[in-house]
């Protein structure tokens, strides 16, 4: 390229610079006609980079609006979404209505702050879309017609901090906030919302440190958490989950952990008690079971008595023999709510569900059509005073404990019409053993079966070559 070329080059951009923050300088005056700013906002010059609030480049580029905390009003033009160069912008805690435009050409952008407005339209499905370098963006307190966490997120490759509290989001959490999807995100707070069904899977895989869920519709288990070794604060407050706390041990850097207001049921793991970097621990008002747990002195703990299902009140204080045995045999269920809304206490001849006892002895087990699911626990065992066993017409799998044989006093075991598998362990004669309406009753388990063709295809595999 000669001397001529690389001026006429020059010009050419030099024009083109020009050209673009003219085009500026025309979106501001548009943003300007559409806001009601207050007197206290000086957009009076000329030149909007010498507004208020906003700042440009050295080639008059408009790079941040942050017009926040003002109680401006108005709506925001169409063409905002033409400032090319934006990084920064903020409206947030002012009176802005109306729809958010199309903001899919400010590919710059790192962060979106409209929090606390009047927004009365649904984000627009793009909002996300080509923009690998937004990294924050919070749309919390709006009023927007209900929505869902749109697809195009994932295009936001560079994304730290996702906020959309009180927003009416609506739907299902997508399953796409693995850290191979989302690799920078940290934060995602998505409280007091419309949200509804469990923990996606992708959860087990991100770097999130903050997940606040609080306030929705969530349901099922949070076997997941397990799995999120980064989290520092979680709050699940206010939802339908249930089943028991995983095991949290590895999670190192956790501080705050509320789970207040759910049907989480089981026992409260020493693992997770002993966890070094607790500050707050909420539990109050669910179905936990066994010991109230004790947690080191430094731990805010809000567990208020009478609200879970604990044998004492006292932190640490071991239960009774028959309710460790009776929480086990639970444990195998997966600790259903039912369950644990009536096994409260230290003595399980004190009304529990199911349980008949004869003084303090447990005779009598009789979970019949409870809708139980999960394998028969070898801690029947325990209860040496068993004398009948109605397990029948729930969904149960695996073997018949050969445990069990060992109850010397018992008489009735049925477990019929479930999906119990495996030979019948021997019992006395006197035991009366219920199996019917178990197709597969006397042969191994499915999976069992399923391992040993595996092992044989693979055992033919092997020897293919020898016999050719």
């Amino acid at each position: 390229m000669n001397r001529t070329h690389l001026c006429l080059l020059c010009l050419l951009l030099s024009l083109l610079n020009i050209a673009a923050s003219e085009d500026d300088a025309t979106i501001m005056q548009s943003l300007k006609s559409s806001l009601k700013l207050t007197p206290d906002v000086d957009w009076s010059n000329p030149d909007p980079c010498e507004w208020d609030a906003v700042q440009c480049d050295g080639s008059k580029r408009v790079t941040r609006i942050q017009l926040k905390q003002k109680g401006v009003g108005g709506t925001l033009p169409p063409d905002l979404g033409k400032l090319s160069e934006l990084i920064v912008l903020e409206f947030f805690s002012n009176k802005i209505s109306g729809s958010i435009p199309d903001l899919s050409g400010l590919t710059q952008l790192q962060r979106l702050n409209l929090h606390d407005n009047l927004f009365d339209s649904p984000p627009p499905e793009n909002l996300f879309s080509g923009k690998n370098s937004l990294q924050e963006v919070y749309l919390n307190n709006n009023p927007f017609p209900s929505w869902e966490i749109p697809e195009t997120v994932k295009e936001a490759t560079s994304l730290k901090n996702l906020s959309l509290i009180n927003c009416n989001v609506t739907g299902s959490i997508p399953d796409f906030f693995s850290s191979s999807t989302l690799p920078s995100l940290v934060s995602l707070k998505l409280s007091r919302n419309n949200l509804h069904g469990g923990l996606p899977e992708s959860f087990g895989s991100s770097s999130l440190q903050q997940l606040y869920l609080n306030g929705q519709n969530l349901n099922g288990s949070i076997s997941v958490l397990q799995k999120m070794t980064s989290l520092v604060e979680l709050d699940l407050q206010g939802n339908d989950f249930s089943g028991p706390i995983p095991d949290l041990s590895g999670l190192h850097s956790l501080t705050l952990f509320n789970v207040r207001e759910n049907h989480l049921t089981g026992l409260v793991s020493p693992s997770f008690t002993a966890l070094k970097s607790l500050t707050v621990v909420n539990l109050t008002n669910n179905c936990f079971q066994g010991p109230t747990p004790l947690f080191d002195k430094s731990v805010n703990v809000d567990a208020i008595a009478n609200t879970n299902s604990f044998c004492l009140d006292t932190p640490g204080t071991p239960c009774d023999p028959r309710v460790e045995a009776l929480l086990s045999v639970a444990e195998s269920f997966g600790y259903p709510v039912k369950l644990a809304m009536s096994w409260k206490g230290n003595d399980p001849c004190d009304g529990w569900l199911g349980i008949t006892c004869s003084g303090s002895n447990v005779t009598v087990v009789n979970l019949g059509k409870q809708e139980l699911t999960g394998t028969i626990s070898p801690s029947f065992a325990k209860l040496t005073s068993l004398e009948t066993i109605y397990l029948s017409n729930n969904g149960l799998t695996g073997s018949i404990p050969k445990e069990l044989t060992t109850l010397s006093s018992l008489r009735i075991l049925d477990v019929s019409n479930n999906n119990i598998s495996g030979d019948v362990p021997k019992f006395s004669g006197s035991v009366n053993v219920v199996t019917s309406g178990n197709a597969n009753i006397g042969t191994k388990d499915p999976s069992h079966r399923l391992l040993e063709l595996l092992q044989k295809m693979n055992n033919d595999n092997f020897l293919k070559p020898f016999k050719n």
